[in-house]
């Protein structure tokens, strides 16, 4: 039997020395990371500016998104979805029983799958699309990128203050996951719109497709299986 709250306990303090370890040698990307959690909250109901937060054409050409930075965040991202599908689970026994060897391998067999998913999106869209994409529009993805990491650091924190308080029961977890999910929903869309009447009919037509068939079909189809 795998305990939550010492698993909840390990994972946070590898978060914070990340974190330190972050502030002290990625400080640069740490800070834009900041400043855009600050910039989609302060403008949840009003349209972005396509301007605000941006970065130059050259600049978009030099996003390494295998830096061990945006490597880190994406497994993140990834463990956010898994917590939620464990907790979420429908013969979850109670937090305070903690996992199941059993409901444990369940977990991680799913968490391989959507991971793979994910990587094969990526290097699709990376080494496939890329190179028919203006900058602009990568930078909707760019942006799109960090959307994904706030939403998933902010899923993390959630389950951590669940995990840890007794008094909290799996309807306050299934609210307030609704609650990030309509968020997630808003920022994109939002980001999307901010910079859909800048780009050309071309970009537009592979903006559809990105939509279509990485954006969606992925989880359509794993849905479908399971």
């Amino acid at each position: 039997m795998i305990l939550n709250q010492n698993l909840t306990t390990f994972f946070v303090l590898i978060i914070i020395f990340v974190f330190y370890f972050f502030q002290i040698f990625q400080k640069v990307k740490l800070v834009y990371l900041f400043r855009s959690i600050r910039y989609h909250f302060r403008n949840i109901l009003v349209p972005y500016n396509s301007d605000d937060l941006n970065i130059s054409g050259s600049g978009t050409s030099v996003i390494n998104y295998y830096n061990y930075f945006y490597i880190f965040f994406f497994l993140l991202i990834n463990g956010a979805i898994i917590t939620y599908l464990g907790a979420l689970y429908p013969q979850e026994i109670t937090k305070f029983d903690g996992l199941s060897n059993e409901l444990f391998l369940r977990l991680l067999n799913y968490n391989v799958i959507i991971f793979t998913t994910l990587s094969v999106r990526f290097l699709v869209i990376r080494y496939i699309l890329e190179m028919f994409l203006q900058y602009k529009l990568k930078f909707i993805f760019f942006k799109n990128y960090i959307i994904n990491i706030i939403i998933g650091i902010l899923l993390l924190i959630n389950f951590v203050i669940y995990n840890l308080n007794s008094f909290l029961n799996l309807t306050y977890l299934k609210y307030t996951f609704l609650i990030f999910f309509f968020l997630h929903f808003i920022f994109q869309a939002k980001n999307y719109f901010s910079y859909f009447s800048k780009i050309d009919i071309k970009e537009v037509v592979y903006f559809i497709l990105y939509l279509c068939a990485f954006k969606i079909a992925p989880w359509i189809w794993l849905y479908s299986i399971y």
